[in-house]
């Protein structure tokens, strides 16, 4: 089993600072259907780049979860980005953070001629180089993109806010499952301690991430655990989410939000997937894994990828029944213990 380096977080160079404080006109964008850590890492550095008198967008492409929309209510400026020319020729540079290349920002996308020069913050593993940005901030050791960002706000010696704490804070707590898994690290509330010393209110960011649930997805969620399958001797918990799932309960795709975590907390389960439509006419597969096992190899495989106990995929299947039947005949030629 790899844990994360104790080392301390060495925080970015001074050519990636210079680069980032050198623009005028700035887009801050997260990857496709930005998560916790994309929105907060995002929300947070936008507004530390403002409070410095610098013209910022935050930009999203996808779906803004609901429970993701209080994060952005302190923003200047926060819309979706298509990605087209005429949009991006407004910026000087795109941050691209929590993803290390365009095509997870804007799906398939592979036009790099049009994009504005780039930095990247991410913690994700890969090649952070492929994109050509002109400076990285890249470590696949710490547990969120938001830890990347805290340290690039404590060499900017902004005055923390408390949507800035705020925002830094969800983004920690998300990828870290509330500090519940094993990347959790001392740097981790290190870093909680200051944003909390700083105004981030525990219990408001957790009740906004959690406990916001609608009647709708209590009713989706009795759907899935309906149609629950356990697979390979019990090591394999599965659900899946249909369309009819979705317009008999009344829900959205933001009701779906998290539900993998539900097969995966199940005693003996090794390997939790999530079998979700889209909304494009294909399958979402989320995958989660305990110690003993990684997904992130399975779900390169499939054109997707993540971490070793979190990653995802897109199957090309309308019907997320049919990507599951396809994930169970194959899965475990490619799942190897850790």
């Amino acid at each position: 089993m790899t844990l994360l380096s104790p080392q301390p977080l060495i925080g970015p160079d001074q050519r990636f600072m210079d680069l980032l404080l050198g623009a005028k006109r700035l887009l801050v964008m997260g990857h496709l259907h930005p998560d916790g850590d994309s929105v907060g890492s995002s929300v947070a550095l936008t507004l530390a780049l403002a409070s410095l008198g610098r013209e910022v967008t935050m930009g999203y492409y996808g779906r803004l979860g609901q429970h993701l929309h209080f994060l952005v209510e302190s923003l200047p400026s926060c819309r979706l980005i298509k990605g087209d020319k005429s949009e991006l020729n407004e910026y000087d540079l795109l941050v691209m953070v929590d993803c290390l290349h365009p095509d997870r920002i804007w799906d398939g996308f592979n036009d790099l001629a049009i994009l504005p020069p780039r930095l990247i913050i991410d913690h994700h593993p890969g090649d952070p180089f492929k994109a050509g940005p002109l400076a990285v901030y890249h470590n696949h050791l710490v547990s969120s993109t938001g830890e990347l960002v805290f340290k690039v706000l404590e060499s900017l010696e902004i005055h923390w806010t408390r949507p800035m704490a705020e925002s830094l804070l969800a983004a920690i707590m998300a990828d870290t499952g509330f500090f519940s898994q094993n990347n959790t690290t001392p740097e981790c509330f290190r870093q909680a301690s200051v944003l909390i010393a700083a105004g981030a209110r525990v219990e408001y960011v957790v009740s906004r991430l959690k406990r916001n649930w609608t009647q709708a997805r209590v009713r989706l969620l009795r759907a899935a655990l309906g149609a629950l399958e356990i697979s390979a001797n019990g090591q394999v918990a599965s659900v899946i989410l249909t369309q009819a799932m979705l317009d008999e309960a009344g829900a959205t795709m933001d009701d779906m939000e998290g539900f993998v975590e539900y097969p995966r907390s199940l005693a003996g389960v090794e390997v939790a997937a999530l079998f979700r439509v889209d909304g494009r006419g294909r399958t979402r597969v989320s995958l989660r894994s305990g110690l003993g096992y990684s997904v992130k190899e399975l779900a390169e495989r499939y054109g997707g990828g993540g971490h070793r106990q979190a990653a995802a995929y897109t199957d090309p299947a309308a019907d997320p029944a049919e990507a599951r039947a396809r994930f169970m005949a194959e899965a475990f030629l490619y799942l190897k213990p850790l």
